[in-house]
């Protein structure tokens, strides 16, 4: 039976046969990128794959391969190139799927890869580091907008990313973003089909997909948490440049313990407990978009993973594109009505004797909700 987990150590090996190299392209117009001693050079490996720069005369490309096998990446894989080629958006690079791209030397197995163009920038974390203060407030804004627009476009077009973190944000020229690693990409016509294949980075995910002791299914909603996680960071960042030496390739405001709890309001304790609450909620009096934003990450923690909002609950397209950017979000702030829950259940009658009950305990049915801003203005 063949292996279905490889070591970094094997797949370096393979990758330096220029035989086990199965894309004839790839093989024939590029080549491996070595340092002293022959040692292969390569960013820091992912979870499921290794990616290799190769150099040839048209510039350099990635050659990225599995060395976990995830047992639908074929089909998955085959949606998700459709998906980004439909969609015509920029966040991604331009992508081939290889079923069968590197030999493994040690059992003969082929492993499947991607051919993907090289995306040459900085790391969301390296650039807040190393770029953030050398900015003006205004490319700061049109940063944090260019960061609602991915979000937004990518929602409208029906995908995720699935796993939005520093390390999957690249920040290009101009200061635009471009997204790697697709492994957790999901597209509309996935549908309910597929898991996800990763719980994602700590820092920036529910614990509840973070700890999920069953499979999850992938879907449109599944960057939310992160969404509000990366928003939030930014905007701190806005208020407080220096912040951003706090940041690094695992973290941003939010560290993995900051949503810790047996259940929701010990995940709230510890949320305002933490130096990352403390010291957006500093900022968020003086601007209600901020304060919007740390009310949905609060009852995000405090509810379960299908019920996380979107950062687009909170935005509009206008709002995003509007020549002031930053006003115009406290504007969407001040119209954003209340949503109330029904005190009884609408199919089988039961009153709810918890706020917090989203599902009847009675007879299962989903709470009904409506919209009373009327009767809160």
């Amino acid at each position: 039976m063949a292996k279905l987990s490889y070591s970094i150590q094997e797949v370096e090996e393979s990758m330096k046969d220029n035989s086990c190299i199965l894309d004839f392209s790839s093989r024939i117009y590029y080549k491996i990128l070595t340092g002293r001693r022959g040692v292969i050079m390569h960013p820091s490996p992912g979870r499921f794959c290794i990616a290799f720069p190769l150099e040839g005369s048209k510039g350099r490309i990635c050659y990225r391969v599995w060395k976990e096998i995830i047992p639908d990446a074929f089909t998955r894989y085959r949606f998700i190139d459709a998906g980004i080629k439909t969609s015509g958006l920029d966040y991604f690079a331009g992508m081939r799927f290889v079923p069968a791209a590197l030999r493994m030397k040690c059992d003969g197995t082929e492993v499947p890869g991607i051919v993907m163009d090289w995306v040459d920038g900085l790391t969301l974390d390296k650039f807040l580091q190393e770029k953030w203060n050398l900015q003006v407030d205004m490319q700061r804004l049109d940063f944090i907008r260019e960061f609602y627009n991915m979000c937004y476009r990518l929602r409208e077009a029906g995908m995720s990313h699935g796993d939005l973190s520093c390390q999957n944000i690249m920040v290009i020229k101009g200061n635009r973003i471009r997204l790697v690693d697709y492994d957790s990409v999901y597209v509309k016509d996935m549908g309910r089909n597929f898991y996800q294949t990763t719980g994602g980075a700590d820092s920036f995910q529910h614990p509840d997909r973070i700890k999920s002791t069953i499979p999850l299914y992938a879907g449109i909603d599944d960057d939310n948490f992160s969404q509000l996680v990366i928003a939030i960071s930014l905007w701190v960042a806005y208020f407080n440049h220096s912040i951003v030496e706090r940041y690094d390739e695992s973290n941003l405001l939010f560290l993995p313990g900051d949503f810790d709890g047996l259940d929701g309001y010990e995940r709230v304790r510890s949320l305002h407990n933490s130096y990352g609450w403390k010291e957006a909620s500093k900022h968020a009096a003086s601007y209600l978009h901020l304060r919007t934003l740390l009310d949905a990450l609060e009852n995000g923690v405090k509810g379960s993973l299908n019920e996380v909002p979107s950062l687009l609950d909170f935005v509009t397209k206008d709002a995003i594109r509007a020549e002031h950017f930053y006003s115009a979000l406290n504007e969407v702030g001040r119209k954003t009505p209340k949503i109330v829950k029904a005190a009884f259940c609408i199919a089988c009658g039961n009153k709810f004797s918890n706020e917090d009950f989203m599902f009847c305990p009675s007879c299962g049915h989903k709470r009904y909700t409506y919209v009373a801003d009327d009767i809160f203005k």
